[in-house]
């Protein structure tokens, strides 16, 4: 009777440690993104190791059904949880999903989250303090809730559901876009309302306040409310035809459905030559070449050679479709950490290691190498197996590792979100529209 309590208690405690290794991921669609993405080890089962889960800092899920990054998984992802429990996660990227919902409240070290695309309702924010930048645009949110975050600069939540908003204690929020809402007042600080930042996008019909009631007028205590300052931005008209020359056949019929794509053409045309600027491309050359020491002839060479970023000589930039900059990020920390493990792991180092243990044990070095094959790491077997790398091949890697950074410079978020912003004021267009515009007619293709 005692051995069998024992052994009941042995495996309740067997349970219960094995419990606390492993994480439960109940959504089959994100347990298949963190297995293409290497992270999840022990394979489809609905839970990730802890050990797998501490390594992860930046989780890029962007829709799975087109990332590059997740070419064996075929269906969007829908529910998060146990995300909360990844202990060092700073950066979600989960746009374009059929996500519902978002429970961050234990994710503190959060900096980075962009869910726009998904099917949210109520996103709150108030414990995440360390967010710096936010895009939730093209939910079906009701509620956003921030609290006191003076870290927040950058919040992204147009074409939502949002009939309040208070940003009251995001203190250095420099880009804010809540078009598309039906928001009457969003509430912003005393400093705010009287300096508004250039970079804040609203309706027409909504206005900045300082207090919770700015349209009405309270009786409680005989006290009046008085309506505080706003501000509007005036309605941007429809362009019209003489507004823009597009690119189109003369021999086109008029009609109302062909001008309406020469219209959207031509926005796109104007999108994709103000992403790729020559002012912008010229500043990212620039930190690159202070970065690495480069010349000027040296790194156009190199972007000629290698780059997906194409820009004609009269600076008006044409783009073969590139490569997501995701991508272009995961393969440079590879090219790192491959480059790291050439230096570690080189021939002569190697050799140096087996002849210390082929005298210490009185070994023969073909015994050694055997042993070796046998029953050696495969990243070291590899290592030792491979010739010595040349200068030349290692030079090649080092020169598209550079282009792939200016790439990922060139098309960074924050460039290519505030380039969306000016087009969608200019032509008073959602967000929406013109994510469906770009995607048709763009030669910039970023995740």
């Amino acid at each position: 009777m005692k051995t069998i309590i024992s052994l009941c208690f042995t495996l309740l405690f067997a349970i219960s440690v094995t419990s606390q290794e492993t994480i439960t991921i109940p959504d089959i669609g994100l347990e298949e993104c963190l297995i293409d993405l290497g992270i999840d080890s022990n394979g489809l089962n609905g839970s990730i190791l802890v050990s797998d889960a501490k390594y992860v800092v930046n989780l890029n899920i962007n829709d799975p059904i087109t990332n590059k990054l997740l070419p064996n998984v075929h269906s969007k992802v829908k529910d998060l949880t146990g995300l909360e429990h990844f202990p060092n996660l700073k950066r979600i990227d989960c746009y374009g999903n059929n996500i519902t919902k978002i429970d961050l409240s234990k994710s503190t070290s959060i900096t980075f989250l962009n869910c726009s695309e998904n099917q949210i309702e109520s996103l709150d924010l108030s414990n995440n303090k360390e967010l710096n930048y936010v895009s939730c645009d093209s939910n079906k949110l009701l509620t956003l809730i921030l609290g006191d975050n003076p870290n927040l600069e950058s919040l992204y939540c147009s074409s939502n559901k949002l009939t309040s908003l208070n940003v009251k204690g995001c203190s250095n929020l420099d880009s804010f876009d809540t078009t598309g809402n039906k928001i009457n007042t969003i509430i912003v600080s005393n400093e705010h309302l009287s300096n508004t930042p250039e970079g804040w996008y609203k309706d027409a019909n909504t206005k900045y306040s300082n207090t919770l009631s700015s349209n009405s007028t309270s009786t409680n205590n005989n006290t009046t409310v008085k309506e505080t300052t706003e501000t509007s931005t005036p309605p941007v008209q429809q362009p019209t035809t003489s507004q823009f020359t597009p690119a189109v056949n003369n021999q086109s019929d008029g009609s109302a459905a062909n001008y309406f794509q020469k219209f959207q053409l031509s926005v796109i045309t104007e999108y994709d030559k103000s992403v790729l600027n020559a002012a912008h491309l010229q500043s990212k050359k620039d930190e690159l070449l202070k970065k690495y020491n480069l010349t000027s002839s040296q790194l156009n060479q190199w972007i000629a050679k290698y780059s997906n970023l194409k820009a004609n000589n009269k600076g008006a930039n044409t783009v073969t479709p590139v490569r997501n900059t995701a991508t272009f990020l995961l393969k440079f920390k590879k090219s790192a950490v491959e480059e790291y493990e050439e230096l570690v792991l080189n021939s002569a180092y190697l050799q140096s290691k087996k002849e210390i243990i082929q005298k210490k044990y009185n070994l023969k070095p073909e015994d050694l190498t055997k042993w070796i094959n046998s029953f050696g790491n495969h990243s070291i077997k590899a290592r030792t197996n491979n010739s010595v790398e040349t200068t030349k091949s290692f030079y090649d890697k080092f020169k598209k590792s550079v282009v792939e950074e200016y790439e990922f410079l060139v098309l960074n978020t924050t460039h290519i979100q505030s380039k969306k912003r000016d087009i969608r004021q200019k032509y008073n267009l959602t967000i929406s529209q013109l994510n469906e515009w770009v995607k048709k007619y763009s030669k910039v293709k970023t995740l």
